[in-house]
């Protein structure tokens, strides 16, 4: 056990110094993405949002009367654009694993705004529709008080919450979107009993119960152990940060467990 925490230790301290130092660099290095996010600031400012998770609940929605809204969609959204008649604003993808897993696709996504941490961009390929950004994952320890850190300048930094909404809620405020909803964050999840489990990575040998499509998480896809706990941690931060801001948080989902925000209704 002393082992096992002296290495996390270590891991977080060597990843937070190369965070502080891409973070230096970052404006420099990305410049041309940097000046993009710097456009993108209160680019929406008042106008409202809806920003998309992969939850199951939103086959049992009507997301065709979105196309004329700001949207964020993420990840594996993609099998879900094959059946409507729009494309996401924008469009996300902040962990690593499905990051590699669907490269592909979405590097070949030419619809959307696709905004991606720079340490992505071995997998996320750059076109003229993609922006890097400066995210940080090792900025804080998880069990510390302060966890989650929030932030309201995205051209700066945009902070790791443990779920890819969280940094969608942060490009969401830094927009001036105001009020923002959120549809399929149901943060409800199953482990197979097939599935193989390598300490937080999970790797799939079915298809996908957890997400509208089955191909999400798929036989041979890799996705981390979903710590819901550790999310409804983040959302509520997130939550009470924009309330400072005067900005509206809303789960406008069905059949969600997001607990803390209000729940409201886009019908």
């Amino acid at each position: 056990m002393i082992k096992s925490d002296l290495y996390k230790n270590l891991a977080f301290i060597y990843n937070n110094t190369k965070e502080q130092i891409g973070s230096i660099f970052y404006c420099l290095l990305y410049n041309k993405s940097y000046q993009s996010m710097k456009t993108l600031r209160n680019k929406h400012y008042g106008k409202p949002a809806v920003l998309i998770g992969g939850g199951p609940s939103i086959n049992k929605m009507d997301l065709n009367k979105y196309k004329d809204h700001i949207t964020i969609a993420c990840n594996g959204f993609y099998l879900k654009m094959e059946d409507l008649e729009w494309s996401p604003t924008y469009y996300t993808v902040e962990d690593p694993l499905p990051a590699k897993d669907n490269s592909k696709e979405i590097s070949s996504i030419q619809s959307t705004t696709k905004i991606i941490p720079y340490n992505l961009k071995r997998f996320i390929k750059k076109d003229k529709n993609t922006i890097y950004t400066n995210f940080l994952r090792s900025y804080i320890n998880t069990d510390d008080d302060n966890y989650p850190y929030f932030s309201f300048d995205c051209q700066d930094k945009i902070y790791w919450g443990g779920t890819v909404m969280y940094y969608n809620i942060q490009l969401a405020a830094y927009m001036g979107c105001n009020p923002i909803y959120l549809i399929g964050v149901d943060l409800n999840y199953f482990i197979p009993s097939s599935a193989k489990v390598n300490g937080i990575i999970v790797t799939s040998t079915e298809e996908d119960n957890n997400h509208f499509d089955s191909r999400w998480f798929g036989p041979g896809k890799k996705w981390h152990l979903p710590e819901t706990d550790r999310m409804q941690q983040c959302f509520t931060k997130a939550f009470f940060e924009l309330e400072k801001k005067n900005i509206d948080l809303f789960n406008a989902g069905i059949d969600s467990k997001l607990k803390v925000i209000p729940k409201v209704s886009l019908d």
